[in-house]
């Protein structure tokens, strides 16, 4: 009797979570945003996306982060990773120290080169990776005609 009623539940679920973010955006005083230059391109076209790390605490924050703590992924209509290609980025290995001074900002600009993309709808977003804080930005759709 519980299984018949726990299915139903957990698929409610995982669809009510479908395109939410597996982090939240804000956390510890450190907030991550995205932008980017379009939301509609034509295919070929490059899309400017930046992902902007802000300290909102008082006071200095001080974290361990890998090779690549700013990153962005594009997926398609069905959910599927685009870029990067593979699902994941390949990062150095080296642990450096990020400081960030009360209400700075760390902005990281990327380059979206949509000519292997194919026309359709996709969502993008950021993420930052450091020591115990993980974040992720909301998604936001890109038309590409």
């Amino acid at each position: 009797m519980k299984r018949r009623f726990f299915a139903p539940l957990a698929l409610v679920a995982a669809l009510a979570c479908r395109n939410q973010p597996l982090a939240p955006s804000s956390a510890a005083g450190l907030t991550l945003a995205l932008t980017l230059t379009r939301t509609s391109l034509q295919r070929g076209e490059s899309d400017t996306i930046t992902i902007t790390l802000t300290n909102t605490n008082p006071d200095t924050v001080f974290l361990g982060v890998g090779g690549c703590p700013l990153v962005f992924f594009v997926t398609d209509a069905r959910g599927a990773t685009v870029v990067p290609a593979g699902g994941n980025w390949f990062c150095i290995d080296i642990l450096t120290r990020l400081t960030l001074s009360p209400g700075e900002r760390e902005a990281v600009p990327f380059i979206w080169d949509t000519r292997s993309s194919l026309p359709g709808i996709y969502s993008v977003y950021g993420t930052f990776s450091a020591e115990t804080v993980h974040l992720q930005t909301p998604q936001a759709a890109v038309q590409l005609n």
